[in-house]
C-alpha cells in the first residue's frame, strides 16, 4: 500500500530492474525415453536417468506435462491455483513409432520424441506444428544456478525451452510494468512490494505464470504452475528460443490450444477458476485516501461528493481507522460509532470498504492479564492495549508462521513487530475468515487486502523469511515455495469467511498481490503508482495483460497514488478508468489532495461528465462483466483479443476495448488535443458525434481535454440506464438501447440482469435477454427475444434509438400499430434528425417491432 514513502524506500529498497540472465546455461537435459505406460489419465514415460514424465490428456485442447528429474514423480499432486481436477473422459489414442510417440485428440497431436526427449504440439486438423521444445527439459544437476536462487536448499533449478517463431508474439504473465507484447523481454516472478514502480520495474506485486503465444493468427497458451520464483525469457537471450524456469518444484505446465485467444481464456478459467459475480455497486465510483479520519472527515468527503453532484458508491477506510494498526479493531477516538457512521453513509447510498493487512501485531499478553483467545461480542471495539484478541487467538491455536527452528516468525510492518498467519492451514483460514465479523457486524461492505506479498519492512526481498515454514498440506515447505501463493490463500480465507458470515451477499474483496487463480476470490488493483503521464500510459497495457491472465476485475488508483499531479492529469486518468472495472481515486497520506473538485470547476466538470457516463453505461458494463464470469474474457481488452488476425494490433497498447463494442483511445501527454487512432476493419461510429467511419486504417481524432476518443463498433447495441449518482438511487424505470447498425443494417446485443447483491444468480435467478436488429428492404425489424432465467426486474420501459436516414411512416409491435408521439417519455414512437425512437413496455415476453 504505502509507507513513509521515500524514507522507507531508501531504507528497504528492492532491486526492481530484472537483469536478464541465461536461465538455461549449464543445465542438464532430461534423459531419453526407455519405456512407457498408459492409464486412463494419460501416459507416463520412464527415462534413462530415472526421470519420469507424465502427460495428462485433460481435454481435447488441454494437455498437462509433468516431469520429475532423476526420480519418479511424487504421489502428492497439489496446487493452490487449480480449481478443476475432475475432467470428463477424453477420446484419445497413442501410436508408438521407432523414434517416438504420437498422442492424438480431436484437436491436438502431441509428438514425444524418444532421444532426445522433445515434445511437439501440432494441430490435429492439418498436422502443422503449433509449439515445440527447442531443447529437452532441463534441471540443475551440478548446482550451476545455486548463486541465483532465493533459497539454494529449497529445490533444484528447472527449465524448459520452446522454439521461438520468427513472427511470434507473447501476451499475459499477469501484472508486469511493461508493454503488452512480451516478445524480446525477460521477466522474474516473485511477489514484491514495489511502490513507485515504472516501466521496466520487475518484479512487482503479482505472479501469474501464464502466457499466450500468437503466430500467424493462431494462439496457444502455457501455464507453468510452479509457485517458486520463476523466470520467463521471450527471446531476450536468444534468437532460437523462449524459455521458462523455476528455482524449485516440478516441471509442471499446461498446454492450451486455441487457435482463438478467447477459447484459451475460457479453458484457463475452467482450470484455475471463474470469477464470481461481484456486487453491482462495486462497479460504482470509489474514493479513498491514506487515510480519511476521523469519522467526521469521512462524512465530509461524502457530503462534498453529493453537493458537487458527483456519483459515488464506495468510500474506503485505510489503516488509520484501527487501534495502532491492529487488524480487526476500531479506533474509538477516531471512529466512536462505526455503526452510526456506516448507517448514515448508507442512507446516502455509500458503502464502506475497510483495509485489512496480513501483519498481526506481535503482542504477547501483559503478565497481569489472563491469556485467552476468547472472542466476545464486539471485542473489536474495546481497547486492545494489554490483551490483543487476534494475536492471542492465532498464537494459542498455533496459526502463525514459524521458522525452521520452531521460533515464531516476527517481521516488521505497520504495527511494528508483526506475525503472519499460515494460510496453508485450513483451520487458520477459517479462523481468519471468521474474524471479519469485526467488520460485517457493523455493516462494512467489502475488504481491501493490502501489503500481502507479504511486505516486510526488515527486508522486502523476502530473505528475512527464507527459513519460514508453512504447513502446505503436510509438506512443511519453505518461503521459497509459498511466498507467491500467500496472498492467494489470504484472499481465499477472506472470501470464504465473508460467505459464511453473510451467505445472502456476494463477497467483495480487493487485493494487491496474488497468484494464478486469484480471480476466484478477489478483484485487484495495481498498487502504489505514481502521479505522472508515464504511469498513466503504462496502466493500459497492465490492465490488458491482467485481463489476458484471467483477472477480469482490475483497476488502478485514479490519478496515481504517489506524488503530485494536476487537473489535466487527473482528468485524463478518469478518461481511462471511467471504463475500467475498478474505478477508485486513492492518494498517499502526504500527497496533494486529488478528489475530483480539487483543481477547479473546469476539470471537475469534465470528470463529472465521465463518471455520469459510467453510471449510464452500467448495464453494458455489468453484462460484459457477466460474460467474463462465464467465459473468462476480460471486460478491459487489448484490440488483439477481438482482432487477433489483424497485424496492426499485435503490439497496440495505447488503445483499449470494453467488451467487443467500445473502443477507447485515451491521451497520455500534457497539452495534447488530438491523436492518431487505429480502427480495425469494419465500420465504426464516433460516440460523440454519431459519424460513421470506415475502419482498417489510422485516423486523426480530436481529443481536447473534454473529449476522449470513443468509438462504437457497427453492429452493436449499447444499453443505458437513467442518470443516477449511486447504484439503487432510483428505480430503473427505463433502459435505453442505442442501436448502431453495420453496413448490412444488422445489430445485436444481450442484456444480463440479476439482483446485483446476492449469490442467487448461481441458482438461476438472473435474466438474459437478447436483442436483434435487421434491415428488411426499406424497413427495420427490432426483435426482443424471450428472456432466459427467472429473475424478475421491477416494471420498466425499453426505449430503442435507431440511427437511420430513412423517414418511417409507421411502427408496429407484433403487427399492431404504435402511436406516434412527440415526447420520448411517452409510449409510442418518434423521430428526430437521424434517429427513430421507439418506447415500449417490458413485459418479459418476446416481441417484434417493425419500423417502416
Amino acid at each position: 500500500m504505502k509507507r513513509l514513502l521515500f524514507i522507507f524506500l531508501s531504507l528497504f529498497s528492492f532491486a526492481v530492474v530484472a537483469n536478464a540472465q541465461d536461465i538455461v546455461g549449464g543445465l542438464e537435459p532430461i534423459g531419453a525415453i526407455t519405456g512407457f505406460s498408459r492409464s486412463d489419465q494419460g501416459i507416463t514415460f520412464n527415462c534413462q536417468d530415472k526421470s519420469e514424465v507424465r502427460l495428462y490428456i485433460l481435454a481435447p485442447d488441454l494437455i498437462r506435462v509433468r516431469a520429475s528429474f532423476k526420480k519418479a514423480l511424487p504421489a502428492r499432486d497439489h496446487s493452490w491455483a487449480i480449481a478443476k481436477t475432475d475432467w470428463d473422459s477424453v477420446r484419445w489414442n497413442i501410436q508408438e513409432q521407432p523414434d517416438g510417440f504420437i498422442i492424438t485428440t480431436d484437436e491436438l497431436e502431441v509428438v514425444v520424441h524418444r532421444s532426445p526427449l522433445l515434445i511437439e504440439f501440432r494441430d490435429a486438423r492439418n498436422h502443422q506444428t503449433i509449439n515445440s521444445d527447442e531443447r529437452p527439459m532441463m534441471s540443475d544437476a551440478h548446482g550451476v544456478k545455486r548463486e541465483m536462487m532465493f533459497d539454494p536448499s529449497a529445490g533444484t533449478f528447472i527449465a524448459a525451452t520452446k522454439k521461438l517463431g520468427f513472427e511470434e508474439h507473447f501476451y499475459g504473465l499477469g501484472e508486469k510494468a511493461a508493454h503488452l507484447d512480451r516478445r524480446r523481454a525477460f521477466f522474474k516472478n516473485w511477489n514484491a512490494d514495489t511502490p513507485a514502480y515504472a516501466e521496466g520495474t520487475d518484479p512487482i506485486y503479482q505472479t501469474v505464470p501464464f502466457y499466450l503465444g500468437l503466430q500467424r493468427g493462431a494462439a496457444y497458451g502455457i501455464f507453468f504452475d510452479n509457485s517458486y520464483r520463476s523466470y520467463f525469457d521471450f527471446g531476450h537471450s536468444s534468437q532460437r528460443y523462449a524459455a521458462f524456469a523455476a528455482e524449485g518444484g516440478e516441471m509442471n505446465y499446461y498446454f492450451f490450444w486455441g487457435p482463438s485467444i478467447k477459447k484459451i481464456l475460457g479453458r484457463y478459467a475452467d482450470l484455475t477458476g471463474h470469477m464470481p459475480m461481484p456486487p453491482l455497486w462495486a462497479l460504482g465510483n470509489q474514493q479513498s485516501r491514506w487515510s480519511y479520519y476521523p469519522d467526521t472527515l469521512v462524512e465530509e468527503v461524502v457530503r462534498r461528493y453529493r453537493e458537487e453532484d458527483l456519483p459515488l458508491d464506495v468510500i474506503h477506510l485505510d489503516i488509520d481507522y484501527m487501534q495502532d494498526y491492529r487488524v480487526f479493531t476500531w479506533n474509538r477516538e477516531r471512529f466512536p460509532d462505526p455503526d452510526g457512521l456506516i448507517n448514515r453513509l448508507g442512507q446516502q447510498g455509500v458503502k464502506v470498504v475497510t483495509i485489512v493487512d496480513p501483519g498481526v501485531k506481535y503482542q504477547p499478553p501483559s503478565h497481569d492479564v489472563q491469556s485467552q483467545s476468547v472472542i466476545y461480542q464486539h471485542i473489536e471495539l474495546t481497547s486492545q492495549d494489554r490483551n490483543y484478541y487476534v494475536f492471542n487467538g492465532g498464537f494459542f491455536d498455533n496459526y502463525f508462521q514459524k521458522r525452521k527452528n520452531g521460533q515464531l516468525f516476527i517481521a516488521k510492518v505497520w504495527p511494528g513487530e508483526s506475525v503472519f498467519v499460515d494460510f496453508t492451514l485450513e483451520n487458520a483460514r477459517r479462523w481468519w475468515g471468521d474474524l471479519h465479523r469485526a467488520y460485517t457486524d457493523h455493516g462494512v461492505a467489502g475488504i481491501w487486502n493490502d501489503m500481502n506479498e507479504p511486505s516486510d519492512f526488515v527486508d522486502q526481498t523476502g530473505k528475512n523469511q527464507m527459513d519460514v515454514v508453512s504447513y502446505d498440506e503436510g509438506e512443511n515447505s519453505t518461503h521459497a515455495k509459498n511466498r507467491n501463493v500467500f496472498a492467494l490463500l489470504e484472499a481465499r480465507a477472506t472470501y470464504e469467511g465473508l460467505e459464511r458470515l453473510q451467505p445472502d451477499r456476494r463477497p467483495y474483496i480487493i487485493t494487491r498481490a496474488g497468484y494464478a487463480g486469484i480471480q476466484r476470490y478477489s478483484t485487484m488493483w495495481t498498487g502504489d503508482t505514481v502521479s505522472n503521464w508515464e504511469t498513466l500510459a503504462l496502466s493500459v497495457p497492465v490492465f490488458q495483460s491482467l485481463g489476458l491472465s484471467g483477472e477480469i476485475f482490475v483497476g488502478s488508483d485514479v490519478g496515481g497514488f504517489i506524488g503530485r499531479g494536476n487537473g489535466e492529469l487527473l482528468t485524463r486518468a478518469y478518461e481511462v478508468s471511467f471504463l475500467a472495472p475498478f474505478c477508485r481515486n486513492h492518494k498517499v497520506i502526504d500527497g496533494y489532495d486529488q478528489e475530483p473538485w480539487r483543481f477547479g470547476k473546469y476539470y471537475e466538470d469534465v470528470i463529472r461528465k465521465y463518471l455520469k457516463l459510467r453510471y449510464r453505461l452500467l448495464p453494458f458494463l455489468y453484462t460484459t462483466l457477466e460474460e467474463g464470469h462465464r467465459t473468462g474474457l476480460p471486460l478491459f481488452r487489448p484490440l488483439v483479443l477481438n482482432y487477433q488476425t489483424d497485424e496492426s494490433v499485435l503490439n497496440l497498447d495505447d488503445e483499449f476495448m470494453v467488451g467487443s463494442d467500445l473502443l477507447v483511445a485515451p491521451v497520455f501527454a500534457a497539452n495534447q488535443t488530438s491523436r492518431m487512432v487505429y480502427l480495425p476493419v469494419g465500420a465504426w461510429y464516433d460516440y460523440w458525434t454519431g459519424r460513421k467511419i470506415s475502419g482498417g486504417t489510422m485516423i486523426r481524432a480530436d481529443a481536447p481535454l473534454e473529449t476522449v476518443p470513443v468509438y462504437v463498433r457497427a453492429g452493436s447495441i449499447i444499453p443505458l440506464w437513467p442518470q443516477m449518482n449511486h447504484v439503487g438511487e432510483r428505480a430503473v424505470d427505463q433502459i435505453t438501447f442505442e442501436i448502431y447498425t453495420d453496413d448490412g443494417g444488422h445489430a445485436s446485443t444481450t442484456l444480463y440482469e440479476d439482483d446485483g447483491t446476492s449469490p442467487a444468480y448461481m441458482r438461476g435467478a438472473f435474466r438474459r435477454t437478447s436483442f436483434d436488429v435487421a434491415r428488411q428492404g426499406s424497413a427495420f425489424q427490432i426483435k426482443l427475444n424471450t428472456p432466459q432465467g427467472n429473475y424478475q426486474p421491477s416494471p420498466r420501459n425499453f426505449l430503442f434509438r435507431l440511427r437511420t436516414n430513412l423517414a418511417p411512416r409507421q411502427v408496429t409491435v407484433d403487427g399492431r400499430p404504435l402511436l406516434m408521439v412527440s415526447d420520448q417519455r411517452k409510449q409510442g414512437w418518434s423521430r428526430e434528425a437521424g434517429v427513430v425512437a421507439v418506447r415500449v413496455t417490458d413485459d418479459g415476453r418476446a416481441h417484434q417491432i417493425l419500423v417502416r
